[in-house]
C-alpha cells in the first residue's frame, strides 16, 4: 500500500540527524576476515509511533479510515529516526558492528571472535525488542556484499550489478540524457579508475549547448570507459596502521591522484583513484599551478583518510616541491598559492620528489614548463570549481 504524505511532510519538523559515511564505515573493517549480515525486519516498522501522534498518519481506504500504529513508508524522517535508534543500540559495540539504516554488519578477526560478537549482537536485539529477517541473514562469511561494494581479505570493489550498467548502453550515446545517465553510472566507479575524468571530457564537453556532430573518436572513448569499468581492480581498505602516500600530477586537460597505503613488509596498496577535468580558467593556468592546484584538490578529495596522520606526497615536478616548501611572500602570483597553501596547511605530510618515469600515473604530465607564465588569472579564480569531482 502506497500512502502519499507530501502534505503531512511539508508541515513535519526535520530531524537532522546525519546517515553514516559509507567510507567511514567501511574504513573501519580493514582488519576484518569473518562477517555476518543482517537486515533488520520491514524496519521502519519496528518503531511505535507515539499515540498522541497517530491521527496524523491517518488514512482513508474504501473500507474506512485507519491510523498506523508504527511508522509508515513516505515520512521525510523515518531514515534519519531509523538511523538514530540503530546507532543508540549499536555504537557501544562499534568495534565489531556497523549500521546502515536498516542494514547490519558483524565483522571479525576469527571465527571464535566472530561467535562472540554474534552472541553479543543477539542478545542487543533480543534486548531492544528489534527482529531481523531470517531469509535475509548471511553468517560467517569470509567475503560480504555490503553498501553496494563486495568485501574480501582488506579488499574492496563495486559489485557486479554496478558495473553491467556500461553494457546498457551503445557505443553511440548520442542522446543528452542518455549520456547523462552513462557518465552518472560511470562516476559511481571513479575512485576505482585512474584518470577517467580526462578519458571522458570529450563526452562531458557534449552535455553543452549544441554540441558538435558524433564522431568515431567518442566511440572508441564510450568503448575505452566501457573496458575498464569490466576490469575494475581490488582497491585496499584504510589501515589505520599504515603508512599513507599521496601521488599527484597534472596535464594540459586536467589532473589526478592516487591514495596508497604501504604496511611494513607488504608492497605498496592503491586505496583511492581522483580526476578532474580543469574548467575554461584553469586551462590557462602555468604548469607549476596546476601542478599545485592538482595537489590541493586531491587533497581535499582524500581528507577522509589523511586528516590527523602524516603522510608522504610524491611529485615529479621540482618546482611545486619548492613552491610548497617556501614562504608565500617570496613567490610570484603569491596571492593564490597563499589560498592553496592555507587550504592544505590542516595537513601533515612530508613531500618526496620522485622522476616522472616512476610516477604512478603514467603519460600524465606534459613536459612544458611554464612558471611565471602571462596567463596567470586572480584569486578569485583559485581553480575549486574544477569539474567534475
Amino acid at each position: 500500500m502506497v500512502i502519499n504524505y507530501k502534505p503531512l511532510n511539508k508541515v513535519l519538523k526535520w530531524i537532522r540527524y546525519p546517515l553514516p559515511n559509507k567510507s567511514e564505515l567501511i574504513s573501519r573493517i580493514y582488519n576484518a576476515t569473518i562477517f555476518s549480515k543482517f537486515d533488520m525486519k520491514s524496519g521502519y516498522y519496528q518503531i511505535k509511533v507515539k499515540e498522541e501522534d497517530k491521527y496524523k498518519t491517518a488514512f482513508i481506504v474504501p473500507f474506512g479510515q485507519y491510523e498506523w500504529n508504527v511508522m509508515p513508508m513516505g515520512l521525510k524522517n523515518a531514515p534519519s529516526e531509523f538511523q538514530n535508534i540503530m546507532n543508540t543500540i549499536l555504537n557501544p559495540y562499534s568495534k565489531f558492528a556497523l549500521v546502515y539504516i536498516d542494514d547490519v554488519l558483524i565483522f571479525s578477526e576469527s571465527i571464535e571472535q566472530h561467535l562472540k560478537h554474534l552472541r553479543i549482537f543477539k542478545n542487543l536485539i533480543k534486548k531492544n525488542g528489534m527482529v531481523v529477517s531470517q531469509k535475509k541473514i548471511k553468517l560467517a562469511q569470509t567475503k560480504i556484499r555490503f553498501l553496494g561494494h563486495d568485501i574480501y581479505q582488506g579488499t574492496i570493489t563495486p559489485i557486479k550489478r554496478s558495473i553491467e550498467f556500461s553494457e546498457k548502453f551503445l557505443d553511440e550515446i548520442k542522446d543528452k540524457t542518455q549520456l547523462q545517465r552513462f557518465l552518472g553510472c560511470v562516476n559511481y566507479v571513479a575512485d576505482f579508475i585512474p584518470k577517467i575524468r580526462i578519458l571522458c571530457k570529450p563526452l562531458y564537453n557534449r552535455l553543452r549547448k549544441n554540441p558538435k556532430p558524433w564522431t568515431p573518436e567518442l566511440t572508441k572513448i564510450v568503448q575505452d570507459v566501457k573496458a575498464q569499468v569490466k576490469t575494475l581492480p581490488c582497491l585496499g581498505i584504510p589501515n589505520p596502521e599504515a603508512q599513507l602516500i599521496v601521488e599527484t600530477d597534472a596535464s594540459n586537460q586536467g589532473y589526478g591522484g592516487i591514495l596508497k597505503q604501504k604496511v611494513e613488509n607488504h608492497p605498496e596498496q592503491i586505496v583511492k583513484y581522483h580526476s578532474g577535468i580543469w574548467n575554461p580558467a584553469q586551462t590557462k593556468y602555468s604548469t607549476i599551478k596546476k601542478e599545485i592546484l592538482s595537489i590541493v584538490l586531491c587533497m581535499q578529495k582524500f581528507q577522509h583518510d589523511l586528516i590527523n596522520k602524516t603522510f608522504l606526497l610524491r611529485i615529479d615536478c621540482k618546482s611545486a616541491k619548492e613552491v610548497l616548501e617556501k614562504d608565500v611572500k617570496n613567490l610570484v602570483s603569491k596571492q593564490i598559492f597563499a589560498r592553496w597553501q592555507s587550504l592544505i596547511s590542516c595537513f601533515d605530510f612530508e613531500i618526496e620528489f620522485i622522476k616522472g618515469k616512476n610516477n604512478s600515473i603514467p603519460d600524465f604530465l606534459t613536459r612544458e614548463f611554464l612558471q611565471g607564465s602571462s596567463h596567470d588569472h586572480p584569486d578569485k579564480e583559485n581553480g575549486l570549481s574544477a569539474q567534475p569531482f
